[in-house]
C-alpha cells in the first residue's frame, strides 16, 4: 500500500492506528477520520473503558495498562500494528508524540508514522519557559516573562508589566492558571503555594485571543485555520466555546516564521493574543498535539488527521483551504439554541455549525462517558467501572 500510494493521485483506503484512544482528543480525530470512506481505524488504549471504545467509526479496539514504561508501550504499538496490518500511527496526545519523536526510526520499519517533530523541538514546545525562551531567541513576538525559580525573583517581579498570569510550565486546557493584578497578591500567593521552578509569570496581554492550528512538514506549513473566539469557555483561560474561523495576515506571519524557525513537523496549535496597546499579536503558548476545536477545523474545511496521513504516506497532499465559518462546542451550542428558542430569538449560527451534527451519528461515545461519570457519582468508593462483556 505505501508504495503504491507514494507521488500518486490521492487514495483512500488505507488502515491508521491511533495508538492513543485515551486521550480527550482522540475522539475528535476521528471523527475527523470517518468523514473519508475506506479508511480502516485501529485504537490502542490503556482506559478499558474510553469513550472511543464504543464509537461506530472504529475498526478494532485493543486496551493495555501500560504505565509510563516506553519500551512495553512501544512493544503494544508494534504488536497493534502487526494484527491490523496498519499502514499509519497516528498519534494524538503530547505523551505519544513525544514517544514516537524519540522512536520513530524504529516504528517506521513497521508503518509509516504522522509527521512529528525531532525530539529537542518538541520539547520546547511543550514546556512553557522553553517557549519562551526560543521565542525571545528568534525575535518573535511574546509577552514579557520569568521563570519563577526562588524568592529571589521577587525583584524580577515587579518588574513585570502587571497584571501578569502564573502559569505551570507544563500543562494545558487552562489548568492551574492564576491572575493577579498587583505584585503584593502575587507575592502572597507565592509563598503559600508554589514550588520553585515550575511556574513562569508573564505579563497579560489586554486584548483579544486568537489561535491557529497548522499540520507542518520540516518547517513548511501543509494546512492551517486561523480562528477567533467569540463565545467564552465556561472556565477563565479555558479554550473558547465558540470561535470564528478568519485570516488575520500578521498572525500567518509570525506562525509562518515560528514554525519556519522550529523546523516543525506534525500538528501544532498556537495560542495568540492580540495586544490592542501596540497593535500586535503575541504567541503565548505552543500546544505541540491536536486541539479540542479540531471538528471546528474540519467543518471550516480542513481534516488535519487525514492530511497528516497522506503526509506519512508520502502521497500528494490537496491545496486546502478554510472557509470563513462558525463552530460551537455541543455544551454552548444547546444552551444557546435552547435559550434563544424559549426568548424567540434567532440564533448566528445554525446546527451544521455545531458538534451535535457528529455526536448524532455516533452516539455512544458521549452516552457511555455520561453512564460511567453518573456511575463514579453514585458509587465514589467502588474505585472501578462495572465489568461488561464486549463483543
Amino acid at each position: 500500500m505505501l508504495q503504491k500510494m507514494k507521488n500518486s493521485c490521492v487514495k483512500d483506503d488505507f488502515s491508521v492506528l491511533i495508538p492513543d484512544g485515551e486521550s480527550i482528543f482522540a475522539m475528535g480525530v476521528v471523527r475527523c477520520l470517518s468523514q473519508i470512506p475506506g479508511i480502516r481505524l485501529n485504537i490502542l488504549s490503556n482506559d478499558r473503558w474510553a469513550p472511543i471504545r464504543f464509537s461506530r467509526h472504529r475498526t478494532n479496539f485493543f486496551y493495555q495498562m501500560i504505565e509510563k514504561d516506553d519500551e512495553k508501550r512501544l512493544g503494544a504499538i508494534c504488536q497493534a500494528v502487526r494484527k491490523t496490518n496498519t499502514d499509519v500511527i497516528l498519534p494524538v496526545d503530547e505523551p505519544t508524540i513525544r514517544l514516537l519523536s524519540l522512536h520513530k526510526s524504529t516504528l517506521a520499519q513497521s508503518a509509516a508514522i504522522a509527521p512529528v517533530p525531532e525530539p529537542d523541538i518538541f520539547e520546547i514546545a511543550a514546556n512553557k519557559w522553553l517557549s519562551v525562551e526560543f521565542l525571545k531567541k528568534n525575535n518573535i513576538p511574546c509577552p514579557p516573562t520569568i521563570l519563577y525559580q526562588s524568592e529571589k525573583e521577587f525583584d524580577r517581579i515587579s518588574e513585570l508589566p502587571f497584571p501578569v498570569l502564573l502559569k505551570p510550565t507544563v500543562g494545558h486546557g487552562g489548568r492551574g492558571i492564576e491572575f493577579f493584578n498587583d505584585a503584593s497578591a502575587l507575592l502572597k500567593f507565592l509563598r503559600k503555594n508554589i514550588c520553585s521552578g515550575k511556574y513562569i509569570i508573564q505579563s497579560f496581554i489586554r486584548g483579544y485571543d486568537i489561535d491557529s492550528s497548522v499540520l507542518c512538514q520540516e518547517g513548511k506549513i501543509l494546512a492551517y485555520t486561523i480562528q477567533k473566539g467569540f463565545i467564552p469557555g465556561s472556565r477563565r483561560f479555558e479554550a473558547p466555546a465558540g470561535i470564528d474561523f478568519v485570516y488575520d495576515k500578521q498572525v500567518f506571519d509570525i506562525v509562518r516564521q515560528l514554525v519556519h524557525t522550529l523546523k516543525w513537523s506534525g500538528v501544532v496549535h498556537f495560542d495568540l493574543r492580540y495586544d490592542e496597546q501596540d497593535n500586535t499579536a503575541k504567541i503565548v503558548e505552543i500546544n505541540p498535539r491536536y486541539w479540542t476545536s479540531l471538528l471546528g477545523s474540519l467543518i471550516a474545511g480542513v481534516n488535519f488527521p487525514y492530511l497528516a496521513c497522506l503526509a506519512a504516506l508520502k502521497a500528494d497532499i490537496p491545496k486546502t483551504g478554510y472557509q470563513f465559518k462558525r463552530y460551537v462546542s455541543s455544551k454552548a451550542s444547546i444552551r444557546i439554541l435552547t435559550q434563544n428558542f424559549l426568548r424567540g430569538r434567532r440564533t448566528d449560527f445554525g446546527f451544521d455549525s455545531t458538534k451535535i451534527k457528529f455526536i448524532l451519528k455516533d452516539p455512544l461515545p458521549e452516552m457511555s462517558e455520561a453512564f460511567f461519570w453518573v456511575y463514579r457519582k453514585l458509587f465514589r468508593n467502588v474505585g472501578r467501572k462495572p465489568h461488561i462483556t464486549m463483543r
